[in-house]
């Protein structure tokens, strides 16, 4: 395993000024301030489907359902009951005492068009294939509606507990330009409501006072405001000046440097964000190693997963090593095979069996966030010969490289908590132009689960699927990617509610 020299001197010489200075926290204004690490300029998982803005967006926005990941059970949100008619039709009674953020009443109507919105063909979302599916909503009455799909669809009630936020429709169709909803208003119904957006200043949501409850949502803390901060050493340094009062996903390096540092505290959280490292199977990028599947196992060979969790990956002691793209708490996950193991002779003799007995040269792409631990990767990976140069890329460039194919190997994180099923595994690894291996046998699979209602049995349709992925080397689960945070003394974590393995703006609490 090589590391790369940690930065100390500097997180200790800013952690002498901290204890000199006076705390600049804004508990007195009711005002937590985190850094964001990738800045955007809307708050509409629709338009914006990343990371850091469903962060804020899972807060803000209201749902017809939720689902209880301790418990295992779907619970109502906006709708107080549903049933389900057939396999293509659901009904949902509303509740009646909704009002959204602009103060306009929630109704069916909203749900018909927000829905509606979505679903339409000439709508263009980067997940598309996550709303499509709905063929029509029906209004039964101003508090009643039937959602009816094109097909049967098993996750149907999933994706609309984690993926079906609503618009409220009489502002939203006033818009000429409606993706930009989520930036020039935003309203729904969540606990905490837009007051500013701006890539250069951040987003600041407040507390919404008229927020009509729920046992699972909270906003104990008045204002949240993102701080546009993407570099870490500047994080830093506004941690220890006042600047901010929470840093997210901090390195590891840090974290060693303040372990020690009395005036900070360091909580690490389950994310359930996998980190993966995937390959070009199909040439796609112009470069063709690793249309050779022993040159993909050579690379996975190649890394130490276990040195990797224990010297670069922050709260790495704790993470999850994935037995293939899904958890274990992931919905219908239970493949029954693993990764190919830390093996660095046989990667050199697989690679020298497939022609490169010297190696090659070769660009690894690494999402900008984690590119600490891209270069420890960078560092395996040429051990055995894969001569990697490092590419660190924020999340907009990637996404648009992968879409026109020019990603040769890519180390990124994906956020399971956004819908932990395996379908959405599947369908996000091996659907659209984020496909490099157009392999038929998941696809059949992968198309098969989406019709199986009963659980058990579409666990056991996905296993062929993921041991697949696993056998042909397309994509090397690396690990869970734990949420590290570092804060001032005056904040606490606690447990999110209803998600398992996410922590959200309402379990920020002031000491």
């Amino acid at each position: 395993m090589q590391l790369r020299q940690l930065n100390i001197p500097l997180a200790a010489g800013l952690g002498l000024a901290l204890a000199a200075a006076p705390a600049l926290a804004q508990k007195s204004k009711n005002t937590l301030r985190i850094a964001i690490n990738d800045p955007f300029s809307k708050v509409d998982s629709y338009h914006a489907p990343h990371e850091e803005v469903g962060y804020f967006a899972r807060n803000m926005y209201g749902k017809l359902i939720l689902f209880n990941e301790h418990k295992g059970e779907f619970v109502p949100e906006l709708a107080k009951s549903w049933k389900r008619i057939n396999d293509t039709t659901l009904e949902f009674n509303l509740r009646d005492d909704v009002i959204f953020h602009s103060g306009n009443k929630f109704t069916a109507e909203d749900v018909k068009y927000t829905v509606g919105y979505i679903s339409d063909p000439k709508v263009k979302l980067r997940f598309k294939a996550r709303y499509n599916w709905v063929k029509r909503v029906e209004i039964v009455t101003p508090y009643k509606l039937r959602i009816i799909t094109k097909k049967p669809k098993a996750t149907d009630l999933s994706t609309i507990a984690y993926r079906f936020h609503m618009f409220d429709s009489k502002i939203h169709s006033t818009l000429k330009h409606k993706a930009d909803y989520g930036t020039v208003s935003a309203s729904s119904t969540g606990p905490f409501k837009l007051v500013s957006i701006n890539k250069n200043t951040g987003v600041v949501v407040e507390r919404f006072d008229k927020f009509f409850g729920s046992p699972h949502r909270r906003a104990p803390i008045a204002r949240i405001h993102g701080v546009p901060m993407p570099d870490k050493q500047t994080q830093l340094a506004n941690l220890f000046t006042g600047g901010v009062d929470v840093l997210r996903s901090v390195p590891k390096e840090t974290i060693d440097g303040l372990r020690n540092n009395p005036n900070v505290v360091i909580t690490p959280t389950s994310s359930k964000r996998i980190m993966y490292l995937w390959f070009d199977g199909l040439g796609r990028s112009g470069k063709n190693f690793f249309k050779d599947v022993r040159v993909r196992k050579a690379a996975i060979m190649a890394i130490d997963r276990q040195g990797l969790m224990k010297f670069a990956v922050a709260g790495g002691e704790s993470a999850e090593l994935p037995h293939s793209i899904c958890f274990e708490r992931t919905v219908a996950c239970a493949p029954t095979s693993s990764p190919y193991k830390y093996n660095p002779a046989m990667a050199k003799k697989l690679l020298a069996e497939a022609g490169y007995p010297k190696g090659f040269d070769v660009t690894l792409s690494v999402y900008l966030p984690i590119k600490d631990i891209g270069e420890v990767i960078l560092g395996d990976l040429r051990k055995v010969g894969i001569r990697a140069e490092l590419e660190p890329l924020p999340l907009f460039n990637y996404v648009r490289k992968r879409g026109k194919g020019k990603l040769t190997m890519f180390n990124g994180v994906y956020p399971t908590a956004a819908q932990p099923d395996t379908e959405n595994l599947l369908n996000f690894f091996f659907g659209s132009n984020r496909d490099y291996w157009k392999d038929p046998l998941i696809h059949k699979l992968r198309k098969a689960g989406t019709t199986v209602f009963d659980l058990k049995k579409r666990t056991q349709t996905y296993v062929a699927a993921l041991n697949r992925i696993n056998e042909m080397a397309y994509v090397f689960p690396v690990s869970e990617l734990p949420n590290v945070y570092v804060h001032t003394k005056e904040v606490q974590i606690k447990p999110n509610l209803i998600s398992a393995g996410e922590t959200r703006l309402g379990d920020f609490f002031w000491k």
